[in-house]
């Protein structure tokens, strides 16, 4: 009798678990943000690209300067336009 009230109990138990439980969305194109940034500071910072111009990029603090305070909103919408975002 203990052993069928154990398994009713833990029944219900995993039941509400597992109703409750939700799957979190997938972004369509996982890393397309990373891999995107990475090969923007590949061609413009590196290799004598545009931006190249002194040593340790420091073109890329100025940018950093300029993006101060919105730099995050920017890479959300950059993110959610590339796919990055899970839907």
């Amino acid at each position: 009798m203990h052993k069928k009230l154990a398994i009713i109990t833990v029944s219900a138990v995993l039941g509400v678990i597992g109703a409750g439980t939700a799957v979190a969305g997938q972004p369509t194109d996982p890393g397309c943000f990373g891999q995107d940034r990475a090969a923007y500071i590949h061609t413009h910072f590196q290799n004598g690209g545009d931006l190249d111009s002194a040593p340790g990029a420091s073109e890329w603090g100025a940018i950093a300067g300029e993006r101060a305070g919105t730099n995050g909103n920017l890479n959300r919408t950059y993110k959610d336009g590339c796919g990055g975002s899970p839907s």
